[in-house]
């Protein structure tokens, strides 16, 4: 590890700040979700893939459902996603969107029928088919931008915190010489108290993410008498990631009266000392974040169906975790012009020192357990999933071994999240030898303990089958959760008085499909 200074984000000499631990927390939960990949077809159908098979998906959802082919399959799928979150923040709304175009899928399956003289050429093992396939797993392309008046707090009650956090820090040292925050003392000891008016700041934030990740697999299934399916796939996974944040505030500085009552003896209210120019003047305030954080690992699925009727599945997968090693590189840097009233050119600026840090580390993500249902009727059939994922088992480990480190990060995982269970459901009707269609459901559980985040999502599409083996799948699928987020946190919200401000945000995500393939 390497910290050319420190950062918020980063670790201090004296632990890990807060601000720190709650970003790989919520990074840790962002690299461990998506899904997994596949075909317009199955996508149509919720995602539901752990009691069905004969299709590309098998790859990276159930492997068993290789052993389902009995000639190769080759297929490409793209896909458009269009993602908008509408934004409430403190009354006031506001609408951000992004779109994004890419190659969601591209597998091959080699169909190796057993090679047998004589004998029930049902019965045994038939087949041992092998498949490669990548899979977008997760766009992470995003933008929000939203603004309110805080009628509560100012973004500097959490530098505050953070500085007595850090007291005799760089960092802490740094922003004292802001004119923005003044040293008092209470039956508790040395605090520091902004200079900002608590209330009726302008706050502006604006958030940018792009990035994905991927996957690529190496898969194999084999049939045992049309009965009995088995499969594996052992997937190489990377993605990257990047951040880019700006936090803006419009404010006044307290009058003398207010510095008075936190602290009598303040400079600020001594005419002959520099201090005293910041004294119920006007302020804008500019906090800055960049994040890329890049990552690579592997995992391995292993699956099985069961077929008791010709018209019956049963499906299983167990999922290991992916143990990733990942770099994160963050910078962070604060401006604050000062304005006496009524005039537009500042009489004063601070600009922070620039803050960066280069950070290796290793992530083990949940492990994921599914069972399914497949029942295929005279033309068509449907097909339900539930999957298992334990959320509190990530584990985040220091590439230097830093115990502490771990345990206090590894804490904070338990103390967040928790184990969520999702459910897909989907179906598909064969309207005659060509044409067919699809519909399905899906719903992922909430990984918080303390929070609210549910996603809910619906799928519909259209199949072709064009002669020749090509085949043509169209679907769109319809994603939506609600949720909210703190563009900073009040680590002491009761000695304030206060609650850090939420955004209470709905997203969408809009993504049609289309693939094309052809057996063979």
């Amino acid at each position: 590890m390497t910290i050319k200074k420190i950062l918020f984000g980063s670790v201090l000499a004296i632990g890990m700040v807060g601000t720190a631990k709650a970003q790989y927390t919520e990074d840790a939960l962002l690299f461990s979700q998506g899904d997994n990949g596949g075909t317009a077809r199955f996508k149509a159908m919720g995602g539901a893939s752990t009691a069905l098979g004969g299709d590309i998906s098998s790859i990276t959802g159930n492997p068993a459902g290789l052993g389902f082919y009995n000639q190769s399959d080759a297929s490409a799928t793209l896909r458009y996603q269009y993602n908008k979150n509408k934004v409430n923040y403190f009354g006031r709304k506001s609408d951000s969107k992004t779109d994004n175009f890419n190659i969601d899928n591209g597998g091959v399956v080699f169909h190796l029928p057993t090679v047998r003289y004589g004998g029930d050429l049902t019965k045994g093992w038939l087949n041992f088919n092998v498949g490669i396939a990548y899979n977008r797993t997760n766009l992470f392309d995003n933008k929000l931008d939203y603004s309110g008046i805080n009628t509560d707090n100012s973004i500097t009650h959490a530098y505050a915190d953070r500085m007595i956090d850090t007291d005799g820090s760089a960092w802490s040292n740094d922003f004292y010489r802001s004119f923005m925050f003044e040293e008092a003392y209470d039956k508790q000891g040395k605090f520091y108290f902004p200079l900002a008016e608590d209330k009726n700041s302008e706050q502006l934030n604006s958030v940018w993410s792009k990035g994905g990740k991927s996957e690529t697999a190496l898969s194999f299934g084999s049939n045992y008498s049309n009965k009995f399916y088995i499969g594996a796939t052992f997937s190489l996974t990377d993605f990257r990631y990047e951040k880019s944040a700006v936090f803006t505030e419009y404010g006044m500085t307290k009058t003398a009266a207010g510095i008075s009552a936190l602290n009598p003896n303040s400079d600020y209210l001594k005419p002959d000392k520099e201090e005293s120019k910041f004294v119920d003047v006007d302020y804008e305030l500019f906090d800055h974040y960049g994040q890329v954080t890049q990552g690579s690992g592997f995992d391995l699925k292993l699956g099985m169906i069961y077929k008791p009727t010709p018209s019956l599945s049963l499906g299983f997968t167990a999922k290991t975790p992916t143990f990733l090693s990942i770099t994160d590189e963050s910078t962070a840097y604060t401006d604050i012009n000062y304005f006496r009233p009524n005039e537009e050119t500042s009489f004063s600026t601070f600009k922070s020192d620039y803050y960066d840090s280069s950070y290796d580390y290793n992530l083990q993500t949940p492990y994921k357990l599914s069972a399914g249902v497949t029942q295929y009727l005279g033309a068509g059939l449907l097909t339900a999933e539930v999957e298992f994922v334990d959320y509190a088992s990530m584990r985040w480990r220091d590439v230097n071994s830093n115990r502490i480190t771990e345990k206090r990060m590894n804490d904070n995982i338990k103390e967040t999240y928790q184990a969520a269970f999702n459910v897909r459901l989907g179906g598909e009707v064969l309207f005659d030898q060509t044409f067919s269609g699809r519909a399905g459901f899906n719903f992922n559980g909430n990984p918080y303990k303390n929070a609210d985040y549910k996603t809910y999502g619906i799928s519909a599409g259209v199949g072709a089958k064009l002669g020749g083996g090509v085949y043509l799948d169209l679907t769109g699928v319809y994603n939506a959760n609600n949720y909210k987020e703190s563009p900073y946190k009040i680590t002491y919200e009761g000695d304030w008085n206060t609650v850090s401000p939420r955004a209470d945000i709905k997203n969408s995500r809009t993504n049609v499909m289309l693939t094309i393939g052809s057996k063979f």
